[in-house]
């Protein structure tokens, strides 16, 4: 900034706080993907590289999600499931990573999300961290007379990763958005396999499609984007204004165009509900 090279180089330094956020924790990451629809607060080149800490996280090994899973459903992953060898993530995210498999049973594809190891332990310790710097950076604030609650923001930062890292609330916000939300025009919701999932794996249809923001893959679907819109729109609309309950986290990597045209909503970790009244009051200013 002070050699009035700050915008030149900006792309660089995105991408040298990508890497730095990257090699962190869970808890840190989580944080990075939450900065990264925050164009308030960043501009679009730190945007642009935060929003691949949605499914570009560093993997862990195969063999221990494998484990993991084996240890949870209680069957050995190769007698459910059958897969291209070497079997790799597909995507890798802050609390899980997913794999692409068919079920031996019927051939169908699936998405297996297995949480990380020792995930738990993990994100309390960065909370920990986190809330004891906010509360020094706090007092600092008041120093200069900005009275801001910086505590209160990791709690219910923290209360969210916590409740998305129980896979078996997020299997139930899957089905209870399907039974709202899947009869609206284009809208898909993907499958639950209730029987092989628990609270550390979520087994779920596999889904093929492009992000929203994804201009040449939709062009070569042959898709229009502002239809995608329109879709979104509608649904975003029945969900805060018609039942309440919402999708609280509908960024890029969360939503997928399919090739039949279809808006698919994916990772229901985090939801939320709107009041009835408060539905009213915003009905109220909107006829307003």
């Amino acid at each position: 900034i002070l050699t009035g090279t700050e915008k030149q180089r900006r792309a660089n330094r995105a991408e040298e706080l990508l890497d730095v956020i990257s090699k962190q924790s869970p808890a840190i990451i989580k944080a990075g993907q939450a900065l990264a629809s925050r164009p308030d607060l960043f501009p679009k080149e730190y945007l642009e590289a935060l929003q691949k800490l949605q499914d570009r996280c560093p993997a862990y090994p195969t063999n221990q999600a494998i484990a993991q899973f084996e240890s949870e459903i209680g069957v050995p992953f190769d007698e459910i499931f059958e897969y291209e060898s070497p079997l790799e993530p597909a995507a890798a995210a802050s609390i899980g990573q997913v794999y692409k498999a068919k079920l031996k049973s019927n051939g169908a594809e699936v998405a297996i999300k297995i949480q990380r190891p020792n995930c738990m332990n993990t994100i309390s310790t960065d909370l920990f961290v986190l809330r004891w710097y906010s509360n020094l950076v706090e007092r600092l604030l008041k120093l200069v007379g900005r009275n801001i609650s910086l505590v209160s923001v990791i709690d219910d930062f923290g209360e969210l990763i916590f409740r998305e890292m129980d896979y078996r609330a997020e299997a139930v916000n899957a089905q209870r958005f399907a039974e709202l939300y899947a009869s609206i025009p284009d809208v898909f919701v993907p499958k639950v396999y209730t029987d092989l999932s628990t609270g550390k794996v979520l087994t779920m249809e596999w889904v093929t499609g492009a992000r929203l923001s994804d201009k040449s893959s939709l062009e070569r679907m042959g898709l229009d984007s502002s239809k995608f819109v329109d879709i979104l729109v509608q649904c975003s609309l029945r969900q805060m204004l018609e039942n309440g309950f919402f999708h609280a986290d509908p960024h890029a990597g969360n939503l997928l165009a399919m090739p039949s045209g279809k808006l698919c909503f994916l990772d229901f970790g985090m939801v939320s509900y709107v009041e009835s009244q408060q539905r009213y009051s915003i009905i109220e200013a909107v006829v307003h």
